[in-house]
């Protein structure tokens, strides 16, 4: 039985090696929702991930649509542990460079309020 700090720890692993957690089948993803920025540049996705020994959580992955930089960044992490309150997420652009994250029901995990040249505020 894994204690919490024994938790932590593998949360931290995976946080740090997520593709390796991906690529070995320790992580599944259900992607819920995909939103395109007003012009297609950009993408945010909602994910659901369940990794072994570690509580599920829902993300908010940003990616360019075009580019060299494509690969996807988690920049909002909330604990989806708690099934008799499940997570109430919802994404919306503001306009190009500003993402509006609303959340209820979820502790927040990770918060990271700008990523490249969009801005992101959590309500």
């Amino acid at each position: 039985m894994c204690t919490g700090t024994s938790k932590l720890v593998i949360i931290a692993a995976c946080g740090l090696i997520l593709p390796g957690c991906n690529r070995m089948g320790l992580c599944t993803e259900d992607h819920i929702e995909v939103i395109e920025s007003p012009t297609s540049r950009y993408q945010a996705e909602i994910v659901n991930k369940d990794c072994v020994g570690t509580s599920p959580v829902q993300e908010v992955l940003l990616r360019r649509t075009q580019g060299l930089m494509s690969g996807r960044t988690a920049v909002a992490v909330f604990d989806a542990s708690n099934a008799d309150k499940p997570v109430k997420l919802t994404v919306k652009w503001h306009d190009e460079r500003h993402l509006v994250i609303t959340a209820r029901g979820a502790r927040v995990w990770s918060f990271q309020p700008n990523w490249h040249d969009v801005r992101i505020m959590e309500r």
